[in-house]
């Protein structure tokens, strides 16, 4: 009676549930409880079936974010799970991230950070209709505008959506697109400002972490 590991003993559930919400350990299990719940009301209300490997990520995905916004826990910022973080960027640069959630409508958003991960100033859009690969390079469009509007220069502007990236700067001659619109004014802002760079990163890169 009594054995005991990292994370399972056969002592009662309350003295497991009050050891595991103690110290470093409490932020994992938070996030693993919350997303077995979620996983769970998906597939039985929703009908969407996760797989394990979305799940872990989710999981991991939100412990780094509390490890990084929430930094007065007096958890270590360096125990992440996921390789891929928001990075700083060089000195003299302003660096904004862009993103958008699409249904049927679609809103669009970013936030400006300096190269100590500062907040500078954010933005957010709403537009009825269109469809997800609009959705971003509306995103990128409305972010690079703001960024202009703001007169900040030294630009790094990243997506996570490299369809619109690479249509952005692949060099090919899009007028007949569906979204040349976008695509070209786009490209104009960019070598309107030779020190504004478009870059695709991975999801993970794209959230603003804390720093400070």
């Amino acid at each position: 009676m009594g054995r005991y590991n990292n994370y399972f003993s056969d002592f009662d559930v309350k003295v497991w549930l009050h050891e595991m919400t103690k110290g470093t350990s409490a932020i994992f299990l938070i996030t693993r409880v919350w997303y077995t719940w979620c996983w769970r009301n998906n597939t039985i209300f929703y009908g969407q079936h996760w797989c394990i490997q979305d799940v872990v990520r989710k999981i991991f995905l939100l412990h780094d974010e509390c490890i990084s916004y929430y930094p007065n826990l007096g958890l270590d910022p360096h125990s992440s799970h996921l390789l891929a973080h928001w990075i700083l960027h060089p000195e003299g640069t302003l660096k904004i991230n862009i993103d958008d959630s699409f249904l049927e409508d679609w809103i669009a958003g970013g936030g400006v950070r300096n190269h100590d991960g500062d907040w500078i100033a954010g933005f957010s859009h709403y537009e009825a209709g269109g469809d997800a690969l609009l959705a971003e390079l509306r995103a990128i469009r409305i972010g690079l505008d703001f960024c202009n509007l703001k007169g900040y220069v030294n630009i790094i502007c990243e997506s996570d959506c490299l369809k619109a990236v690479d249509l952005i700067i692949d060099g090919r001659d899009h007028t007949l697109h569906t979204y040349a619109t976008d695509i070209l004014h786009i490209r104009d802002v960019l070598h309107g400002n030779g020190n504004t760079t478009l870059m695709h990163v991975l999801r993970e890169q794209n959230m603003c972490k804390f720093y400070g």
